[in-house]
């Protein structure tokens, strides 16, 4: 047997950070996408709440791309066209009140960049979520200045129906029937639009099925209530995903999971903490407020913060939905989103661990 020849050098073995496996979508493109798709839903709520909200959503852009671009310049290197500051500011302000102090989504913006995001190596290296890292930041330092709601184009109630249906079963005015019914009983105020699409909807379709919808369904579901200035508007998110889903930027199982789990915990335990018993947790209300759709589309699917296989992600999105629940229903920072996702994206890297396939050579076992 010839032997090997020796005086062929050996290619170097390159080792580097990750991505391993490059594609022909950059990392840019995909990030103003992401942008681009939340854009409807920021829109709507400039419209519905006016300058206040548009104010908002500069100063935390703003302060994003401001903070990107300084600490980029310490480092020598240019990343504020990557579009990744400009999904945090957008995400940041869209998770904001309208009535909050514009110095509560410039630190929200400047701590997600700096210290979320740049001080572990900038974009791919951050551990959390670095929009959800300034909104916690926020919710912990200003609680007070986080729940300034402001009302529907300057009518009606200025109280987030979440809020309003917290305040009802901690004041004992919550009545009888469902959580909408809760709410009306509590005094909270719907549009005349919502009035006139349920009774048109209940005496010309839901009657043939002897079935009814209550007061404040149309109202959650287009967002023309007090909320967060763009979590409000669940169609308009839902089309942005629908895009970055066919697009195969996110993966559907993954909010899907999470918004199911949410969903089946908040039936069956939800009316426990209210005194109403098993399944009576007002499931369709409990998914129409706050910030969830947002979080489990346009957040809870961040690779970044994710596990790398989908077996590791649907665990993730499973665990969000049960956190997400007694966060919102045990918890007193707002409607437990953010913080759920934030503890999801710290035990990621151990779902990772345990849901990695393991490499295995010829002669050696596990490697």
């Amino acid at each position: 047997m010839a032997e090997p020849r020796r005086d062929v050098a050996s290619p170097a073995l390159a080792v580097s950070p990750a991505p391993h496996l490059r594609g022909l979508v950059s990392s840019a493109r995909l990030s103003w996408s992401v942008a681009c798709c939340l854009l409807p839903a920021a829109a709507w709520g400039v419209f519905l709440f006016g300058l206040p909200a548009l104010r908002v959503l500069g100063v935390a852009a703003g302060v994003s791309l401001l903070a990107e671009l300084l600490t980029s310049l310490a480092w020598g290197r240019i990343t504020v066209r990557d579009g990744s500051a400009m999904v945090t500011g957008l995400l940041v302000g869209m998770l904001m009140p309208p009535g909050v102090p514009l110095y509560v989504p410039a630190a929200a913006s400047a701590f997600g960049i700096i210290v979320v995001k740049q001080s572990f190596g900038g974009l791919g290296r951050n551990w959390m979520n670095p929009a959800l890292g300034g909104v916690v930041f926020a919710l912990f330092s200003w609680s007070d200045a986080m729940s300034r709601w402001l009302p529907v184009r300057g009518v009606g109630s200025a109280v987030a129906p979440l809020a309003a249906l917290r305040d009802a079963f901690a004041g004992g005015k919550a009545g009888g029937g469902g959580l909408l019914a809760v709410l009306a009983a509590h005094g909270y105020s719907w549009s005349a639009t919502d009035g006139r699409v349920v009774t048109w909807v209940n005496d010309h379709v839901l009657s043939l099925l002897g079935v009814s919808l209550p007061r404040g369904v149309f109202d959650l579901m287009v967002g023309t209530v007090p909320g967060g200035i763009g979590e409000i508007s669940i169609p308009l998110l839902l089309v942005g995903a629908a895009y970055l889903i066919a697009r195969r930027v996110i993966r559907w199982q993954v909010p899907v999971t999470y918004l199911v789990t949410f969903c089946v915990a908040a039936q069956l335990f939800g009316g426990l903490p209210m005194g109403r018993g098993w399944f009576a947790g007002g499931v369709l209300f409990q998914l129409f407020s706050g910030s969830l759709v947002l979080g489990a589309f346009f957040m809870a699917t961040d690779p970044v913060t994710s596990p790398l296989t989908l077996r590791g992600n649907l665990i993730l999105a499973a665990s969000l939905g049960v956190l997400t629940f007694f966060l919102r229903y045990f918890g007193t920072l707002g409607d437990g989103v953010p913080l759920a996702i934030l503890l999801g994206n710290a035990v990621a890297p151990l779902i990772d661990r345990f849901t990695q396939p393991r490499v295995r050579s010829a002669g050696k076992g596990v490697i």
